[in-house]
């Protein structure tokens, strides 16, 4: 099993919540951020996270608190060994800001190979094909579906 935990809350500092609130705008949702949860979590748990993340520099292994006004919580009955090795794999890789411009501001559909957004890392982990398009709140949509439907 694995969780996937979409952030919407408001950063601390003024320049994350602008980033959040760019965020949300440019893709008309209510979340800014996704992590990749191995196995199952709850709120109030402080879990172990994989993610590429702007504010830590690219793909990276966080432990995160989970506050129920800043996070909500999706969890997939599959195998959480292939999703996470994938991520923990790319740990180290920098943040792709181009990736961001070409495929959501642009959408065009371009990244780097070797960059990561949250969004697209936890969509390819989980095997969602062109996951360099996939915003967080259309990861969100995707995996809700595939919770009822499974």
């Amino acid at each position: 099993m694995i969780t996937l935990a979409f952030y919407k809350g408001r950063g601390k500092s003024r320049w994350q919540r602008l980033q959040d609130g760019a965020i949300r705008f440019a893709t008309g949702g209510i979340y800014s951020h996704v992590e990749l949860i191995p196995g199952s979590a709850q709120h109030g748990d402080i879990a172990h996270c994989l993610s590429s993340s702007g504010r830590d520099g690219g793909v990276r292994a966080k432990r995160i608190l989970l506050k129920p006004e800043s996070w909500d919580l999706v969890e997939l009955r599959i195998d959480a060994d292939k999703p996470a090795q994938f991520i923990r794999a790319r740990i180290g890789a920098k943040y792709d800001y181009v990736g961001i411009l070409l495929s959501h501001v642009l959408a065009l559909g371009r990244h780097s190979e070797n960059r990561w957004i949250c969004s697209e890392i936890c969509a390819a982990a989980i095997g969602v094909k062109a996951a360099q398009r996939v915003s967080p709140q259309g990861l969100y949509d995707i995996v809700k579906w595939i919770a009822v439907e499974s």
